[in-house]
């Protein structure tokens, strides 16, 4: 074979490889393609899916907020990430005419902030602060004056051994019917908890 009919095989060979090397490219672009595209209709797919578990949750706080006499405020205090919580956040809360919201003021806060409440939070199912002086963490005491708040109740929320946070209602000075605020916690408790959605970080 002479020197033109080696070229034109070298040639030739370089073709089908450059056109193996385009199409594996392009055979990779498209599954590249077809991952985002899946990844953006399931994060679509999320993102509403939390907006109506938000309306529900909003729908069931707020429907605590007027059953419960002389409730100043409801909201669910929630550790994240969940799998190895290190903050507390508030993002749903619904307030009575006139009262201070304490979403800003438990935002992303690092639970060693308030170390003593988170515990008092994490290992008990339902709560009940009779007044400011019984709650032992300090910062906690300070927060609930800041906010015109004499007693408060919370009940847990678990999945399994996973703690999702917990629903608590802020209230004034008077008498409150503590087994009445119980049943109605826990009742929205089994609505919430397997909805709500998870704080992303």
């Amino acid at each position: 074979m002479d020197w033109q009919g080696i070229a034109a095989v070298i040639t030739a060979l370089g073709v089908i490889v450059l056109g193996w090397f385009q199409y594996n490219q392009h055979t990779k672009n498209k599954e590249t393609d077809d991952r985002l595209k899946r990844r953006e209709e399931e994060d679509k797919e999320k993102r509403n899916a939390d907006k109506v578990a938000s309306q529900n949750i909003y729908r069931e706080l707020w429907s605590l907020l007027h059953k419960l006499d002389g409730a100043l405020r409801v909201y669910i205090v929630q550790p994240h990430p969940l799998d190895r919580a290190k903050f507390i956040s508030i993002q749903y809360e619904v307030l009575s005419e006139g009262m201070v919201s304490i979403m800003p003021l438990i935002h992303r806060m690092p639970i060693s902030n308030l170390p003593g409440f988170v515990v008092e939070l994490e290992s008990n199912e339902f709560l009940f602060w009779h007044s400011q002086a019984e709650v032992k963490d300090g910062r906690a005491r300070s927060i609930m004056h800041q906010i015109g708040t004499d007693q408060m109740v919370a009940v847990r929320m678990k999945d399994g051994e996973v703690w999702k946070g917990n629903i608590v209602v802020d209230f004034d000075s008077n008498a409150i019917d503590a087994e009445a605020v119980q049943a109605k916690l826990m009742e929205a408790k089994t609505v919430i908890k397997y909805m709500l959605p998870e704080i992303e970080e």
